[in-house]
């Protein structure tokens, strides 16, 4: 579970992000060399075993359940205009089950209508209750490749922080389901820092819950 992750899509780095370390959790070398300020992080956690364990959970994670099943309240969620990212898709997969349509894109759903996670989609997360600041997020990149799928978001002006984190499923190839979390972090400014202390303290505990959220004993 090492070494660059191939983007299956990317958002180049861009307004809309208040941070320039765009796409620094690519790799586990931030680990050892993060960018300026940031604090890094990363945990692994077994969920499982098997092609049907990951599929199910890779259709979890892509619809931001990894995140609302750890307690986040994920809204506002809405895709990049412009991308041809439009269409329905297949509620396992992910993949284009129909026409896709042109021009302006709209959100990718799953049958049930929820949105699969898109390059650019732009979300706002809630973590720690519904009086916690609001932390708005864009993804900036997305993975979907046979034994490995994810995306990594992150913060907008308006972000206690300056962070980005991913969410990786892999399917190992003695059939193990493994999720890896990988992050940096720093305060987004002087002013932000009373929130961003309170912020990062939840978000950990947030990233604690993530790891194990889509075990089955959470997602039966």
């Amino acid at each position: 579970m090492t070494g660059v992750i191939r983007r299956a899509g990317w958002v180049e780095p861009e307004r809309g992000l208040n941070y320039a370390a765009i796409g620094a959790t690519s790799t586990e070398a931030v680990l050892s060399y993060p960018p300026e300020g940031f604090r890094p992080a990363q945990s692994h956690h077994r969920i499982g075993s098997g092609a049907s364990r990951f599929e199910l959970a890779g259709r979890e994670l892509m619809t931001w359940g990894a995140l609302r099943r750890a307690g986040v309240i994920v809204r506002d969620i809405a895709a990049e205009p412009g991308r041809p990212d439009s269409g329905r898709v297949d509620p396992v997969r992910g993949e284009p089950s129909g026409q896709r349509g042109g021009g302006t894109s709209r959100a990718r759903f799953l049958e049930d209508g929820t949105p699969w996670v898109t390059p650019g989609m732009t979300a706002t997360l809630v973590v720690g209750g519904p009086r916690a600041p609001e932390a708005p997020v864009k993804v900036v990149w997305v993975v979907d490749e046979p034994g490995r799928i994810g995306f990594a978001y992150g913060s907008r002006p308006g972000h206690p922080l300056q962070t980005e984190h991913l969410l990786l499923l892999e399917h190992a190839d003695d059939d193990s389901v493994w999720l890896t979390c990988r992050s940096i972090a720093r305060p987004a400014g002087n002013r932000w820092l009373p929130s961003a202390i309170a912020y990062g303290r939840r978000q950990r505990d947030a990233e604690r819950r993530m790891l194990t959220a889509l075990h089955p004993v959470h997602t039966a």
